[in-house]
């Protein structure tokens, strides 16, 4: 019998060694993964949306649509070291930091994370995205680091003071990305049901439902709030009155309205016609000709369709557009369904913007502040690099929308404390590229970049223990 307990205990030891092995081989993995992306990308690839939001946060001022939270931001760093590099830097090691912790919500690590882990590193996704300061990836890095910080906290929650932290923590994250991606609330909204999930299945007493609706309903309503918080405090002094909201409603509206006269040349928009039949007769010539699903910038490029847009108010096309969706459900729809699905299977992947590197924007962005054009052999060697994924399920939203619903399942069958958390950040992932069916007006990759990633994540916190069997939590 002595001898038995001395196999079982020395088959204990050799297990634990090998899976704190794994453990370490998997986040010296995530780390050799962030040195790589900056060693490659610093001081970061910036497009023209990049350098105006820099510019605004550098002059604390106000001249695009973009979020102000964004250009804040990129001000703020700016501040300590010119230019995007420190940004660059603290966004990704968000990202990098919540998916080494995520080791810490399982009881063991296996060797598939190493190995997932080691794979999505690989994928431009993250060795090339995460230098590129695009507000679509702070989204996402903050989304995914706030869903970790509620799943530490369900492990927390007997801790009162310890998961407040938490959780106020994972609410300036969520906000904050909610605020710079327009639709990033969805995110935040799943987060909010698996808090209240969470809420309701907490220790110390029978499951309570309305603790849990109350729970969740609190989290997104305080998610709104602090978002709204975050971005009055981002405005510069004296900044004009925000109409994104405005402009990109009309924007939408535009676009499904040229497309319906372009997919169906006898279809009479008969709002815009009571309301200025000329304006209305310019567009309609010019729409078959303009219309693409793949893009609204082909009409903003056509100056006599724009001087017919510009007639026609955002009442009558408000009008027209609403006449559209509830009176022509049938051509809406099939308008919708070309948009989206450039968007999300887009046919041909090198004209949706698939990876953008170096610098470029007008000189009288760049000059102020410091900026050079810049398109080096490195960012050809990066570009030449994502090329290689362009016609594989690497590049497919499709792709990673399936494997976050297919993950989220086996989270939700499993429910292993953290599991829920985790499972919301992978339908929220697929709830987020749906969204784009009714807002989609281009179809360049970096949209849907949140969906992408979270399937990446979660795919990453599956490996870590790939069980369906039921274990303890890891302690606190």
């Amino acid at each position: 019998m002595a001898g038995d307990r001395q196999r079982r205990s020395g088959g204990f030891a050799f297990e634990f060694s090998v899976n704190l092995q794994a453990r370490t081989v998997f986040r010296w993995v995530l780390a050799a993964g962030l040195l790589a992306m900056l060693g490659a990308n610093l001081p970061g690839h910036m497009s023209y949306d990049s350098v105006a939001q820099l510019y605004e946060g550098h002059f604390h001022i106000r001249e695009t649509w973009g979020p102000a939270l964004y250009a804040w931001m990129l001000g703020f760093f700016d501040r300590f070291i010119p230019g995007t590099s420190l940004y660059v830097t603290v966004s990704a090691a968000v990202l990098f930091a919540a998916l080494a912790a995520m080791a810490g919500l399982r009881p063991r690590t296996s060797w598939w994370a190493v190995l997932a882990a080691a794979a999505a590193m690989l994928t431009p996704q993250v060795i090339i995205y995460q230098g590129i300061v695009w507000k679509d990836v702070m989204f996402a890095n903050c989304a995914i680091a706030g869903v970790v910080l509620i799943a530490y906290a369900e492990r927390a929650w007997a801790d009162r003071p310890r998961r407040w932290a938490l959780l106020i923590c994972a609410l300036l994250l969520m906000a904050a990305g909610a605020q710079v991606r327009q639709n990033g609330i969805i995110a935040g909204a799943f987060a909010s049901l698996a808090l209240g999930w969470i809420a309701a299945h907490a220790p110390g007493g029978p499951r309570r439902w309305r603790r849990g609706v109350a729970w969740a309903v609190g989290a997104l309503v305080a998610l709104v709030v602090v978002g709204q918080v975050e971005t009055a405090l981002s405005e510069p002094p004296k900044a004009p009155k925000d109409t994104a909201l405005g402009t990109g409603l009309r924007i939408v509206q535009s676009f499904d309205v040229i497309g319906a006269m372009a997919r169906d040349p006898t279809w009479r928009p008969q709002a815009l016609i009571a309301a200025n039949p000329t304006a209305t007769g310019i567009v309609q010539a010019r729409a078959k000709a303009d219309y693409s699903g793949r893009r609204v910038d082909f009409v903003d490029r056509d100056q006599k369709i724009q001087v017919g847009l510009n007639a026609l108010s955002d009442k009558a096309m408000s009008d027209q557009w609403f006449d559209l969706v509830f009176r022509h459900p049938a051509l809406y729809l099939r308008v919708r369904w070309e948009d989206f699905r450039w968007v999300f299977a887009p046919p041909v992947i090198d004209w949706c913007l698939p990876v953008y590197v170096g610098v470029d924007a007008p000189e009288e962005k760049m000059a102020p502040l410091g900026l050079q054009h810049r398109y080096v052999q490195s960012d050809v060697m990066l570009s030449n690099y994502a090329s290689w994924f362009l016609d594989t399920p690497v590049y497919s939203h499709v792709f990673y929308t399936v494997l976050s619903l297919a993950l989220g399942g086996l989270l939700l069958c499993r429910r292993q404390g953290a599991d829920i958390p985790m499972a919301a950040l992978q339908f929220a992932g697929a709830a987020f590229a749906a969204s784009f069916f009714i807002i989609s007006i281009a179809c360049d990759y970096r949209y849907l970049y949140f969906t992408d990633l979270a399937a990446l994540a979660g795919l990453i916190y599956v490996a870590l223990d790939p069980t369906l069997r039921r274990t303890s939590d890891p302690a606190p």
